[in-house]
């Protein structure tokens, strides 16, 4: 018997009550944060926006959670060559310089977006979504990938949005979906050494990409390592050696541009101590020294605000959801949904990764949002789909004649001679239609 479809799960309550803590968080940091695009005070203008943001995005979880994982899958292909179609206009906007009538107008260069009345629509956030259904789909019972060669389809069809993604540019989306194919093909069963092979290519590629990614780009890098202050004075009294990293000029200028953002980050993050200098108060939140201090940065405010306490109760929301998605994960018989539960548990724990990395200078600027908590609707309703599709696997576990998920890959020592041997080889029933618990 189906399970009730709005009736959660111990670890679904589990993800719901963490959700609510950060989305509190978040709206309260953004409500005190003005942007530094307008003058006037914009904070509680934002914050409104993101409530309607958060109605929206539950209405869509709810959707998710009514309709069920294991529908939604059988038309993952389909949402997948979607979501391409849909990022294919912005490659041609940028390619050629278009805005088409003003859809696809470029901010700081980037075609991301999609120009919609009052809201902007960014597609490389649902493609996260996309890729990880269709990945799941693909992999759900297929053994060829323990050989090098069958990693040649997951691989190619994943270079597809890669690219576009790429070429916006978002590069920060890029960074976030190589996480997600790794660790989807481990947990499939591909060998270590195989996807070693393939990080050690992609390292190998790196110098080569360098070259080919925009200026801004590259300063964002090249930033990072600039905090070090003897690479910044070798660069200053031997420029010639150094042009592949930053010129005399963007050294000697370093914390006052390229390096403004981290250095005003980590001030903020700094000057809260342990306890913070309470909602609303500080430096950080009444000027406007910290670009995108509503989104982006949204972390150090935090930091800012609440300090040290504060930021520890967003990492641990983050980890109960990680927690709460293992149990999920390991909790299901079904291949798909493990795949599915597996690479949602990846994509949020590398978007915080990367976020705080950039916070405190660990990781380059690459636009990436803080989930639940950052300021924009297109990245929140992405994570309350993932979130409804974790938790629509926990609420569903259907009776599977089969092996369990991937036990194909552990050899067998010997071969069944006796009968509880024989017992062992046999297809088991598991699973149960009940809720998980």
């Amino acid at each position: 018997m189906k399970a009730a479809t709005y009736e959660l799960t111990q670890p679904g309550w589990v993800i719901v009550a963490a959700v609510i803590v950060l989305m509190t968080i978040g709206v309260g940091s953004i409500y005190v944060t003005d942007t530094h695009y307008v003058a006037a005070h914009d904070g509680p203008r934002n914050a409104a926006k993101q409530c309607i943001f958060t109605l929206a995005g539950l209405m869509l979880a709810a959707g998710v959670l009514g309709i069920g994982y294991q529908t939604i899958a059988r038309h993952a292909y389909i949402i997948f060559i979607l979501n391409v179609l849909v990022l294919l206009p912005l490659l041609i906007a940028d390619s050629f310089n278009l805005e088409f009538g003003g859809l696809t107008k470029p901010i700081n260069g980037a075609y991301r977006w999609y120009r919609l009345p009052g809201f902007q629509l960014q597609p490389s956030e649902f493609m996260k979504v996309a890729y990880l259904l269709a990945l799941a789909w693909y992999l759900r019972y297929r053994k060829n990938y323990r050989n090098f060669s069958g990693l040649l389809v997951p691989l190619v069809v994943s270079a597809v949005p890669l690219v576009l993604i790429l070429l916006e540019p978002d590069l920060g989306t890029v960074l976030l979906l190589l996480p997600v194919l790794f660790g989807m093909l481990l947990i499939a069963g591909a060998k270590v050494r195989h996807i070693l092979i393939l990080a050690m290519i992609a390292l190998a590629a790196a110098p080569f990409a360098w070259w080919k990614i925009k200026d801004y780009q590259r300063l964002r890098v090249s930033a990072v390592l600039l905090q070090n202050d003897e690479l910044r004075h070798a660069v200053i009294e031997q420029p010639d050696d150094y042009t592949f990293l930053a010129t005399k000029r963007q050294a000697i200028e370093w914390a006052a541009s390229s390096g403004y953002q981290l250095v005003h980050s980590k001030n903020a993050i700094g000057s809260g101590g342990l306890l913070g200098q309470g909602w609303g108060h500080g430096v950080y939140v009444e000027q406007n020294l910290l670009p995108d201090r509503h989104n982006d940065f949204v972390m150090a405010v935090v930091g800012h605000q609440w300090g040290l306490a504060g930021s520890v109760l967003v990492l641990a929301c983050y980890a109960v959801m990680v927690l709460a998605g293992v149990r999920i994960a390991s909790g299901t018989a079904d291949p798909f949904a493990r795949l599915l539960a597996v690479g949602v548990i990846i994509l949020i724990a590398t978007q915080v990764i990367i976020n705080i990395g950039m916070s405190v200078g660990l990781m380059p600027i690459t636009g990436m949002t803080l989930p639940f908590v950052s300021y924009g609707g297109s990245s929140l309703f992405t994570n309350f789909i993932a979130v409804a599709l974790l938790i629509s696997v926990s609420q569903r576990r259907p009776y599977l004649l089969a092996n369990k998920p991937f036990e194909w890959a552990r050899r067998r020592r010997r071969q069944p001679t006796e009968l509880n041997d024989y017992e062992e080889g046999l297809p088991t029933l598991v699973g149960s239609t009940e809720n998980a618990g």
